[in-house]
């Protein structure tokens, strides 16, 4: 989710992995991770969002995601 979020608000980089990070360290903390589940999450979801990023309808939809959500936080337009 991270990095679709940084995908939409690339001027957000830093806070979104910064929260994600944090979340993750939450999951450590209460118990219900290891590290290594953390670590093996973060390259799975590089690879999905490698794929999905290739997806003509996953990038059309992000495209109206985007737009939409940058509207409704009063950001101009990016391109994708």
């Amino acid at each position: 989710m991270a990095l679709t979020l940084i995908d939409m608000l690339p001027e957000k980089r830093d806070a979104i992995f910064s929260r994600a990070d944090d979340y993750a360290n939450n999951r450590l903390v209460c118990g219900v991770h290891f590290p290594s589940d953390v670590q093996a999450s973060k390259l799975i979801a590089y690879s999905v969002h490698a794929v999905m990023g290739i997806n003509p309808q996953y990038r059309s939809e992000l495209a109206a995601a985007s737009a939409e959500l940058r509207r409704a936080l009063g950001l101009s337009a990016i391109g994708h």
